[in-house]
């Protein structure tokens, strides 16, 4: 049966007097007491009800105190022991959680476990996030008109694997989970495979394999990995998760090809053959890599911000805090441009939508700009380094162009025989003797390959471009931009006063539940220092 208890009507006497004015005044300016009174109130106990008989079955604990409690295990990075014992002991929980009945402040391991998987199932991690965000923004007048997008690499609790070790942990995997639920399939596997995968006793089980030895053993492993599969594709395996992961390992790492007489015939792929999506560890398949950030998800962040100096005399009062408002976990090979749009269409949904965004490069194509414009956000955002700077050669930032992007002058000051424009690219020719005998003829973007005159041409799409970046060197758009680096001291909290960097878990759906209710536990702990600092 349902059990919601009323948690707005207050009691004729105070069940917190016996902790004293000291304590109480410590509780008052907590994280304890912002989410007792803001939040407590407005969780979506509604979303659960679902689940539960208003007549038939146990009494269930009450729903508030629940989601409360698995919303403070993130807050706090507590296992679930530590979480229940926080719960029967911890003045500071009860107090947040308003647990006033005996009954109530005792909370198992395992309906704390069947709560957190009803979360994730139902994707109320996402609900718990905005709608909560949305009451804190409103309870301190938080202004959402100006805001910062940057992203973050979180790796889950996987371990580094090798190539080898990828396909000999997947294949292991798999037969423990076809002893557990088909054993009579198991029985039809060669013994020698589970002795080498499983027991991993016996000569040539990889588990004794050298580093030195890992490349020359590879095939072996990719010829069990072929039989394996086929031997077990038409049948009821089929169903088992391992199996999928199993047959993706194969396709990613493998190259199959069907010999008229010898059969199926197994090649393994050159390293450069592979995608950056493969499967890095059966233990979290969806774990991907990137070259830049390493392997586990990508974390996108949106938070408001001000551009308000502080007072250098510390008379006035504090601005409100600066507070999340977007959460998306992703893949790590998906570009951060194509976040952009997500992140406003979210805000959008729950008026919250900014007027100004600040992100990096990353987010500022063209394309994501024209977008931002048709919805009314100003992106500010610096154009990525033109092609060839980093070599010191010359670009287009480099020439002097009219009003239409048509080349007036060379950096050596040289005027161009010819220029020309049409529907898709603009071109400049100069002489070839004079280019010939400039000094910057090596590292000039004209070239005269096959032509009497050096050409140089470029799009519409280039000039843009070229505006953009010589703008990023003015000082009105520096005095704006400036507010962004802000963004790099969120993202350090975020994982590591809230420990993100060292998770327990895997999975996307475990580490996206995690991302929403520890940005959630950040934004709890920044509307505590507020209001601290108001006293």
């Amino acid at each position: 049966m349902i059990t919601i208890r009323d948690h707005q009507t207050g009691d004729l006497f105070d069940p917190w007097d016996h902790l004293g004015g000291k304590r109480r005044q410590l509780l008052e300016r907590s994280w304890a007491s912002v989410f007792r009174d803001y939040l407590l109130e407005h969780l979506p106990v509604g979303e659960l009800i679902t689940r539960f008989s208003r007549q038939l079955g146990r009494p269930t604990k009450d729903l508030h105190m629940v989601l409360g409690a698995l919303i403070l295990q993130q807050l706090h990075d507590l296992t679930d022991a530590a979480t229940v014992e926080a719960v029967a002991f911890n003045i500071t929980w009860q107090y947040a959680l308003d647990i006033r009945a005996e009954s109530d402040a005792y909370l198992c391991e395992r309906t704390l476990r069947n709560y957190r998987q009803w979360l994730i199932e139902k994707g109320l991690d996402q609900v718990l996030f905005r709608s909560l965000t949305d009451q804190l923004i409103k309870a301190v007048g938080t202004d959402t008109s100006k805001q910062r997008l940057d992203s973050t690499a979180i790796q889950s609790a996987m371990r580094g694997l090798t190539r080898l070790g990828i396909i000999v942990e997947s294949i292991s995997k798999f037969l423990r989970e076809l002893r557990r639920f088909h054993p009579a399939l198991h029985a039809q596997v060669d013994p020698d495979l589970v002795r080498k995968y499983v027991d991993r006793e016996g000569n040539a089980c990889f588990a004794s394999t050298k580093p030195s030895e890992s490349k020359r053993r590879l095939p072996e492993a990719a010829t069990d990995l072929l039989a394996l599969v086929t031997q077990l594709r038409g049948t009821t395996a089929l169903e088992l998760p391992s199996f999928l992961i199993l047959d993706r390992v194969l396709s990613e790492q493998c190259e199959v090809k069907n010999d008229p007489e010898a059969g199926p015939q197994v090649r393994v792929k050159e390293p450069n053959e592979m995608p950056c999506g493969n499967v890095l560890s059966p233990a979290d398949p969806d774990a991907s890599y990137n070259a830049h950030r390493g392997v586990g998800f990508l974390v996108q962040i949106m938070e408001t911000y001000s551009d308000v100096e502080d007072d250098p005399t510390g008379t006035a009062p504090p601005p409100p805090p600066d507070l999340i408002t977007h959460v998306a976990v992703g893949p790590m090979n998906v570009h951060d441009g194509s976040s952009l749009e997500p992140a406003l269409a979210d805000t959008d949904a729950r008026t919250i939508k900014p007027e100004v965004v600040l992100a990096d490069s990353h987010y500022g194509s063209n394309e994501n700009l024209e977008k931002a414009k048709h919805q009314g956000v100003d992106l500010v955002s610096p154009s990525m380094p033109p092609k060839g700077s980093k070599q010191e050669k010359l670009t287009l930032e480099d020439f002097e162009l009219d009003e239409h992007g048509l080349v007036v002058r060379c950096p050596q000051g040289h005027v161009p025989i010819t220029t020309s424009a049409s529907a898709d690219k603009l071109q400049v020719c100069f002489e070839e003797a004079t280019c010939a005998a400039c000094p910057f003829h090596k590292s000039c973007c004209a070239s005269a390959v096959g032509r009497k005159e050096s050409r140089y041409q470029y799009t519409y799409d280039r000039v843009r471009q070229r505006l953009r970046r010589l703008h990023n060197h003015s000082d009105e758009f520096k005095e704006r931009y400036r507010w962004r680096s802000g963004i790099e001291g969120t993202m350090s909290r975020f994982k590591y006063q809230m420990r993100m960097a060292s998770l327990r878990i895997r999975g996307r759906a475990a580490v996206s539940y995690a991302s929403f209710l520890r940005a959630l536990g950040l934004n709890i702990h920044r509307v505590a220092a507020y209001k601290a600092a108001l006293e």
